[in-house]
């Protein structure tokens, strides 16, 4: 298994929908990190909001194909998504 960073791009003008949909989407990641999928998440305001995903997967397809489900990219409040191998090295559980 690998890990990947996917990096979400949040829509800027959503933020009532963003803060109605925020508990799904954090139960939705939660539900991957007991799977041990999801290693990390984090998520940052500015210049444009957005956040990692740091996950184990098989390749990058994979990783974002286990967040498609995610009620953020359903509900188009996810307006870009970036896959990156990600060479973990200290922390995180190492």
């Amino acid at each position: 298994m690998n890990t990947f960073t996917v990096e979400y791009v949040y829509a800027t003008d959503q933020a009532e929908k963003m803060d109605a949909l925020r508990p799904d989407h954090r139960t939705f990641l939660r539900g991957l990190h007991e799977q041990d999928v999801v290693v990390a998440v984090g998520s940052w305001a500015t210049p444009a909001p957005g956040a990692y995903v740091f996950l184990r997967a098989e390749d990058e397809s994979e990783a974002l194909e286990l967040l498609n489900n995610d009620p953020f990219l359903i509900n188009n409040l996810i307006v870009d998504r970036k896959v990156h191998p990600f060479n973990l090295v200290i922390g995180l559980g190492k």
